[in-house]
């Protein structure tokens, strides 16, 4: 599996949210959706605000692949989808250290959001 290079980690810290894309089934690219994106060690991961019910995270399953667009990176990336509680309790931790000062927060590490959460996976 590929890994994030240090100074992609480092540019999209920094960087409050993404822009993820991801192909429709008739190979067309999907407008890019606006989303916030955690570290938790040296992956990068993202969630559906609305849960499963999100489109592009529909779209996510659907595909396994996208494009991301964060902090002056521009990455092709595949999709997994964690559901332990291990990796889904440091993704919150990476959500809190990230943006512990929004009132979006609590949404982003609730139940629903958990459910959909993402892990971005760079294509070398």
């Amino acid at each position: 599996m590929a890994s994030w290079q240090d100074e992609e980690l480092e540019a999209i810290s920094k960087a409050p949210n993404l822009y993820i894309s991801i192909p429709n089934s008739d190979g067309t690219w999907h407008r890019p959706a606006w989303i916030w994106i955690a570290q938790a060690g040296d992956d990068l991961f993202c969630r559906g605000y609305s849960g499963t019910k999100a489109k592009w995270y529909q779209s996510a399953k659907r595909e396994g692949k996208g494009h991301i667009s964060v902090g002056g990176v521009e990455k092709d990336v595949f999709f997994e989808f964690p559901t332990d509680k291990e990796t889904n309790d440091a993704v919150d931790e990476g959500y809190k250290s990230k943006y512990g000062g929004s009132s979006y927060l609590k949404p982003m590490i609730s139940q629903r959001a958990r459910e959909a959460t993402v892990r971005l996976i760079p294509v070398d």
